[in-house]
């Protein structure tokens, strides 16, 4: 199988001397001058798969406000059987997942077990829920997300696409202590940039990589309804922020197919310039003509 190396956003910047604002915001280039002759999809085509890479994502926000990250990995991201496996990732400022089998242990099965825990340890103080199938997710944390200020370009090829969003939301976490209920909680104000592949004809998620620009706790107000209707098993504590998301968090050494990004977006702070990245997407023939959003360095299949 031919390979061709995936430099990350950071080596790319090295290696060229730009910045990050400079790959964002340089002039664009029609479809046409980026083909250079070659065959290239229609507009028609190229029109279609924008909303389906839209749609795409969209399941991904979704999929993970219910919980559902394992059946998510399993139908909308790359084969586990294809060529793309080994190269899929989801990163975050602080590490990256290699390969869809670290991707589906941590993100989808991690998950998958909080929500069985969530429900079990509900059911062990709450009466009146039982521990049964149908009430999967209930006592555990619920995260959802948005995808505004869609970005998508789809190669002149036809195989790869890329899009950048900005992605604010939220997060609850009952936390279990002493046979009270402790709500922990989060703001997102985020980004993602994604790089996509057409898989038999249909659009998979393949890298995945998310900015955090600010994420403070919500305010105790916001929550005030949802303790009234724990009641007495509401423990009312001071509030602070979860450290990540459900099936992302980890504690000291990395796990197994973990690594440090190569390029680790700071959070907001009224002393830090301001940087647009993951870049946004700009018109491109093949995948290899562009950076990604991979954030890392690997061989990728061609």
């Amino acid at each position: 199988m031919k390979m061709i190396k995936l430099l990350g956003f950071a080596a790319t910047m090295l290696a060229t001397g730009t910045s990050a604002q400079n790959l964002s915001i340089a002039p664009l280039q029609t479809h046409d001058a980026v083909a250079r002759g070659r065959p290239t999809i229609s507009d028609g085509e190229r029109a279609a798969d924008s909303w389906a890479i839209q749609n795409l994502m969209s399941r991904h926000e979704y999929m993970h406000a219910a919980g559902r990250n394992l059946e998510e990995l399993d139908n909308y991201w790359v084969s586990r059987a294809g060529k793309y496996a080994s190269t899929a990732t989801f990163g975050s400022p602080d590490w990256v997942m290699y390969g869809l089998e670290t991707v589906r242990n941590a993100y989808g099965m991690k998950s998958h077990s909080d929500a069985e825990a969530g429900v079990k340890n509900l059911a062990k103080v709450d009466p009146t829920v039982k521990d049964v199938p149908e009430n999967y997710g209930a006592g555990a944390e619920w995260v959802m997300h948005t995808s505004t200020t869609m970005m998508v370009e789809i190669s002149g090829d036809g195989k790869t696409a890329q899009g950048a969003w900005y992605s604010p939301g939220m997060g609850v976490m009952p936390i279990y202590v002493n046979g009270k209920i402790k709500l922990q909680s989060i703001f997102f104000w985020e980004k993602y940039g994604g790089d996509f592949v057409k898989e038999d004809g249909v659009w998979k998620i393949w890298h995945l990589q998310m900015a955090y620009d600010f994420t403070p706790t919500l305010p105790d107000s916001m929550l005030e309804r949802l303790n009234g209707q724990l009641g007495a098993l509401a423990l009312r504590e001071p509030l602070r922020p979860t450290n990540g998301e459900a099936g992302e968090r980890m504690g000291g050494a990395m796990p197994p197919g973990f690594k440090k990004p190569i390029f680790s977006y700071k959070p907001y702070s009224p002393q830090r310039a301001s940087v647009i990245w993951p870049n946004l997407p700009r018109p491109y023939y093949t995948f290899g003509d562009t950076y990604n959003n991979c954030n890392c360095d690997q061989e990728i299949p061609k």
